[in-house]
């Protein structure tokens, strides 16, 4: 098979590049997912569901994934979606835009074209207002209205405008600190994916786009100093894939392994496991970046929850600054949680996100040997740079005073510091174990507030007791800096900046420096991480990597 166009990843930037390369009909498309497809009459249930039950599921994450939080630390496991979609399939749904001054500093790193006011305008062509089917781009983005917000959420606005923060009806048209709903990649019913909006059943059906699932790239074919297509395996045989340009969408741990193991990135470290060098580019796999945050949880009174039948996760959000020097403004955010599982009992409890959104410390994605089924060795060297620690204390403490707050205190019972694991890994087991948690926590969370603490206590090990309105244990810095874990927010792993730039491996149109004919779109082209959950902002990278991509065939 020949094509103008192979893109390596279905996820939230390759399905948005499969549709809009193939609505020029001359242009013959391939797209390659490493998972299962999720047409738009099979998508199963837990990927529509507009509460992140997903997630949890096995079936749609890479196999053996691990990554280091801090230099020296022990491994954990690290999940990273392999299913049509991607990340969009998986996430909390989060729709965050991030700050003008994310993409200032993009552009101040080389990446010419991408400041706040050249993206705008993709943001937009993406966006749809999802209580508007008509309005705007493919993916629709809904707000909480006011009448959904649970008792606990209206506390928080309440306690905020008591601190000078304002009211933010829109946080991504008016980026800011404040207080806000949190806008959804959802309608009222169901979830929006990449793979659902972009790659509809009028997009499928064009002649001149393939898709493949379960096809697995293992290696890019190189000739001349060009890249002319990728080998597959697929269905347990192995195919070779020809190709007018390949592009890499498959993320910011795959994308920088994919290249590296055709021999592009440092000459040394790829000689060291087996690879001949064919492209020194010091800077694949480097300057990986991530979001680090902690949870708390708190025990809700019947008044402050969610109603039952609201299946929401993120329900609004407090953006607000460290003030420290050399960092920008509104780089810590509170995030408010209604829901933290889709058994019944999850609207008995409630979570706060305290998260670094404008980390410095920067981590590696390396290979640990060529075989292209090993999966590359992550650390995310959290807290490496000297500015980080103090921010992600700060935003710690910002919680907790928040839980003091008077105007606050009435509306829960007891809150609890968990455990540094992805949040929903605590309340969302499945199957019989599932059914029997919930019942058991149904009693438990309805129980009176002394015996339902103290089980919590218990259950949520090496998590804990934190505070009630009449009491609090102030946590120390080492508690809260044992606490944090990553969010699924990885980028940076082949940036964009000048050619003359040793360190970059992309230029401003996502072209590899110094290859022809092979590009990569996706997170890990991102200078450095936006303040803002990474799906919303890899969409718009798509959508002006296409721009690009056609005005550069029409040269």
């Amino acid at each position: 098979m020949i094509a103008d166009y192979v893109i390596v990843g279905g996820g939230s930037a390759g399905a948005v590049l499969a549709s809009r390369l193939s609505e020029n009909s001359a242009n013959r498309v391939v797209l390659l997912e490493a998972g299962a497809d999720t047409p738009p009459d099979a998508t199963p249930a837990d990927i529509d569901d507009t509460f992140p039950s997903s997630s949890l599921n096995p079936e749609y994450f890479w196999p053996e994934l691990q990554a280091r939080r801090r230099e020296g630390g022990r491994l954990h496991p690290y999940p990273q979606a392999r299913i049509m979609g991607g990340g969009s399939s998986i996430m909390g749904m989060w729709a965050l835009r991030g700050m003008p001054s994310d993409y200032r500093r993009w552009s101040e790193a080389g990446a010419e074209g991408w400041d706040w006011p050249d993206v705008v305008p993709y943001f937009h062509r993406a966006e749809a207002h999802a209580d508007e089917p008509s309005s705007g781009g493919p993916y629709p983005i809904r707000i909480p209205p006011r009448a959904e917000w649970p008792g606990f959420v209206r506390a928080i606005e309440a306690a905020m405008q008591t601190r000078g923060f304002g009211h933010i009806e829109d946080i991504n048209e008016t980026p800011g600190c404040g207080f806000f709903a949190m806008p959804n990649a959802a309608t009222a019913h169901k979830r929006s994916s990449t793979a659902s909006r972009y790659l509809t059943a009028a997009v499928r059906a064009r002649s001149n786009l393939t898709i493949l699932a379960g096809a697995t790239v293992r290696a890019l074919r190189i000739e001349n100093g060009r890249a002319t297509g990728v080998s597959v395996e697929r269905a347990g045989g192995s195919r070779e894939l020809a190709a007018g340009e390949v592009i890499l969408s498959a993320g910011a741990i795959h994308s920088p392994a994919l290249l590296m193991r055709a021999g592009i990135g440092n000459a040394e470290s790829l000689r060291d496991v087996g690879i001949e060098p064919r492209l020194h580019r010091p800077g694949v796999g480097q300057n990986l970046q991530n979001h680090p945050y902690l949870h708390i949880a708190m025990t809700l009174p019947a008044r402050a929850r969610l109603p039952a039948a609201l299946r929401r996760f993120a329900l609004a959000g407090v953006r607000h600054s460290s003030g420290l020097a050399d960092c920008p403004a509104g780089d810590l955010v509170l995030t408010a949680i209604g829901r933290v599982s889709s058994h019944s009992f999850g609207v008995d409890l409630a979570m706060f996100s305290a998260a670094l959104y404008a980390p410095y410390s920067q981590g590696t994605v390396v290979l640990t040997n060529a075989a292209p089924e090993a999966p590359p060795a992550i650390d995310f060297r959290f807290l490496d740079d000297p500015r980080d620690a103090p921010r992600i204390l700060q935003a710690a403490r910002f919680a907790e005073s928040l839980l003091a707050d008077p105007l606050f205190g009435r509306h829960y019972h007891d809150a609890f510091l968990l455990p540094p694991v992805m949040s929903l890994d605590q309340f969302g087991k499945t199957g019989l174990a599932g059914a029997l948690t919930a019942l058991g926590a149904s009693l438990v969370l309805n129980a009176p507030p002394p015996i339902s603490r103290l089980i919590l206590s218990r259950r949520l090990a090496p998590g804990f007791w934190i505070a009630n309105r009449r009491h609090q244990r102030v946590l120390n810095d080492d508690e809260i800096l044992s606490a944090i874990a990553p969010m699924g927010h990885v980028s940076g792993t082949c940036r964009m900046g000048r050619a003359e730039d040793a360190n970059a491996v992309v230029d401003a149109h996502c072209r590899v420096i110094g290859l022809g004919g092979l590009r990569v779109v996706d997170a890990s082209v991102m200078p450095c991480v936006p303040s803002a959950n990474t799906n919303l902002p890899t969409i718009m990278v798509a959508e002006k990597a296409a721009d690009l991509i056609r005005r550069d065939c029409v040269r």
